[in-house]
């Protein structure tokens, strides 16, 4: 479309000729405009045109800021992708593939809503880094956890020292500190506090247990358990002490009550005249002098 003017020196006849010319020549007869076009004006009618071929021969594209672009037939659409973040590639026919590169970088925050599988070997969420099923600090040596951390069991580190859980036999789980050694050592390095009562579970999990319980100190107690081996003695037993375990000289008369050693429990021929406290010596003499029979008797 040519470019016209008129000047203020034109006269009328100049702007009327100038008019049609534009209005037959440059702008078109708007009785051969056609139907499919509702417009009233030339900008209108432009903008519904450009609306019409793009719809069959472009199309739009729009951000997520609602921000919006045309691409009309002849127009090249070009996908530039950032560093680390996403790449595109072209293949025929008429196929855009967008696509993450090996190394991704994200500098800001990443939320994911579903599940997140990976197959590498390591992985480092900020200093906390996992390889196969090993989990440590990168900057410390240690982990700290500020909520209640469960699992199914804890071992030590060369697997000697197991903390678990017992199901026994009442369907109810205990817990259990378990030492893997052949020779089922735990060694405490502190003073363990216990309450009234230790129980003993023997050598099968049952409903069976030994109790070993205190009365309740009034004052601080020491117990000590002798350098020897042997099996300790309880007021219910009935025949662990015997003789071997009773040294010379250690039971007294105050020990024994009175009338509490029976003709029974002396053997025949045990006392002699050693174990009296005094001894009178009866005699019975021959005509002639000589002893023919002694006895002795217990004196005053």
């Amino acid at each position: 479309m040519a470019f016209k003017t008129i000047s203020q020196t034109d006269t009328l006849e100049t702007f009327r000729t100038t008019f049609n010319a534009l209005s037959q020549d440059d702008f078109g007869d708007i009785a051969n405009l056609s139907g499919a076009i509702s417009s009233t004006n030339l900008v209108d009618a432009m903008n519904e045109t450009i609306s019409i071929a793009t719809s069959s021969a472009g199309f739009t594209i729009a951000d997520d800021t609602s921000t919006t672009q045309i691409v009309g037939g002849g127009d090249t659409l070009t996908v530039l992708g950032t560093a680390n973040q996403i790449q595109t590639v072209v293949t025929p026919t008429d196929t855009l593939t967008l696509s993450f590169p090996n190394d991704i970088s994200i500098t800001n925050d990443l939320t994911i809503g579903n599940n997140v599988t990976a197959s590498g070997t390591t992985h480092t969420l900020g200093t906390i880094e996992i390889s196969g099923n090993t989990l440590r600090s990168t900057d410390s040596s240690r982990i700290n956890v500020n909520d209640t951390f469960r699992a199914n069991a804890f071992d030590t580190q060369f697997g000697n020292l197991i903390i678990d859980e017992l199901l026994g036999t009442d369907a109810t789980y205990y817990p259990r500190i378990r030492s893997l050694r052949g020779d089922k050592v735990v060694v405490f390095d502190a003073s363990p506090v216990f309450n009234s009562t230790i129980a003993f579970e023997g050598s099968s999990a049952d409903n069976f247990e030994t109790l070993l319980t205190v009365v309740n100190p009034t004052a601080d107690r020491s117990i000590s358990i002798p350098d020897v081996s042997g099996t300790m003695i309880t007021t219910g037993d009935t025949g662990t002490v015997t003789s071997t375990m009773i040294a010379n000289g250690t039971i007294s008369t105050d020990d024994i009550a009175d009338d509490q050693i029976s003709e029974a429990k002396i053997a025949d021929d045990a006392v002699g005249q050693d174990q009296l406290k005094s001894v009178v010596n009866l005699q019975i003499l021959n005509s002639s002098g000589g002893v023919l029979k002694s006895l002795y008797g217990a004196g005053a």
